[in-house]
């Protein structure tokens, strides 16, 4: 795109800014040629001070240093950065009320979850930050306990076992194996699973022989337990309802959860055609007998209104906040039909509570708390020309 011969280069985007600044500075480099140095010069002067700002751990002069920092940045963005946000018409906007929700794990997910809390690995990256035995100053995982016992980077096996603790959160039937799966890692996460479920042979063959009964059965699921009664309060009056999820397994969760309940509903992801898809969308607007609408966070966040909804179920929240948030503004925005019944709509963000440990709450507390942080919008571009500019940055 750069070499696109043009004397003006205009770029409008709704989320010029995702999971870091390098994106802020390549869609500026690429607007207003140079207007922010080179990429290095960038991480150095602005992307890196404010980074370190933001950590947990960040000491007083980090602090003020990424502060610094972005009042610097959004004073030179300022030019050549037009913001306008949803402040300018909120007045016309219905308010939603946006709540996360913390769901229990049920007795069985508990006893899963210690499970895999309890293997070689696990125990191994609990004590990866300790200082190694060989008295060489430096901490496990950077000296004689880098890999497992079968070789696997410490860094790979912290992502499989993130993911692994994820699933066991929203529902255990999403461990079990998936063929044609291709990646190295996904291979390695689907052994962990099957090995996690030799010891429970009881579950596994009614997987085998009840699939249909035991996908729907919120036992396995504290998530679909609270969703189960959000459904049914919600349906009852008639309201539409949205339920995201960023997994299209655990859709067909959804859908086998639905049907069991004996609700009529439609379903959109990306194996979706592009016509069936303004279908769904007009059918769950205008009528009265779809209430429910399944959707896949990538495949339904963008581009598409669902402008009859007023209740929408995060059920699966991404790492992306920006993901989520345009995947809310699918109905809350718009919300026609809030309006017309003269209601707030409600947005529902689910999160599995904690499993409880000898040591109380688990240990994996810590990095799930890192990924909430991830679920705040990057706020270093604001200020400047802005349309509800305060005249400083926010931090």
């Amino acid at each position: 795109m750069k070499e696109l011969e043009c004397k003006v280069r205009i770029g409008l985007t709704g989320t010029i800014l995702q999971n870091n600044l390098e994106e802020l500075w390549c869609v500026m480099d690429w607007a207003i040629p140079g207007c922010l140095g080179t990429l290095g010069h960038f991480k150095t002067q602005f992307s890196d001070p404010i980074e370190q700002g933001q950590r947990h751990s960040a000491t007083k002069r980090s602090l003020a240093t990424g502060r610094k920092a972005v009042r610097a940045l959004a004073k030179r963005i300022s030019p050549g950065f037009f913001r306008r946000t949803k402040a300018l018409i909120k007045d016309q906007l219905p308010k939603k009320d946006d709540r996360v929700v913390y769901c229990s794990l049920t007795d069985f997910q508990q006893t899963v979850y210690q499970t895999v809390l309890d293997s070689e690995d696990v125990r191994l990256l609990l004590r990866s930050a300790e200082k190694c035995d060989c008295h060489s100053g430096r901490t496990r995982q950077r000296c004689c306990y880098n890999t497992n016992s079968e070789g696997i980077q410490m860094k790979a096996l912290y992502f499989s076992y993130l993911a692994i603790l994820r699933k066991v959160a929203n529902h255990v039937a999403l461990l079990q194996s998936t063929a044609g799966v291709s990646k190295k890692q996904e291979k390695y996460v689907n052994a962990i699973c099957a090995q996690v479920f030799k010891k429970f042979p009881d579950f596994v063959q009614r997987c085998k022989n009840e699939a249909f009964e035991a996908l729907s059965d919120p036992m396995y699921s504290g998530k679909m337990k609270v969703l189960q009664k959000l459904l049914r309060h919600y349906l009852q009056k008639r309201d539409k309802v949205l339920i995201f999820s960023l997994s299209t397994k655990l859709l067909d969760v959804l859908e086998s959860f639905c049907l069991a309940e004996g609700l009529d509903f439609s379903r959109l992801d990306g194996s979706t055609n592009s016509k069936q898809r303004v279908q769904i969308v007009k059918d769950f607007n205008s009528s009265s007998h779809i209430n429910l609408c399944l959707v896949s966070t990538m495949a339904g966040g963008l581009g598409l209104n669902f402008v009859g909804a007023n209740v929408v179920v995060l059920f699966d929240p991404t790492w992306n906040p920006a993901n989520d948030l345009q995947a809310v503004d699918r109905s809350a925005s718009t919300a026609e039909f809030s309006c017309w019944k003269r209601e707030r709509p409600s947005v529902f963000r689910g999160r599995a509570g904690a499993c409880r440990s000898k040591g109380g709450t688990v240990r994996v507390k810590k990095p799930l708390q890192a990924a909430d942080k991830r679920d705040m919008p990057h706020p270093h571009y604001s200020g400047g020309n802005t349309a509800d500019d305060s005249g400083s940055a926010v931090w």
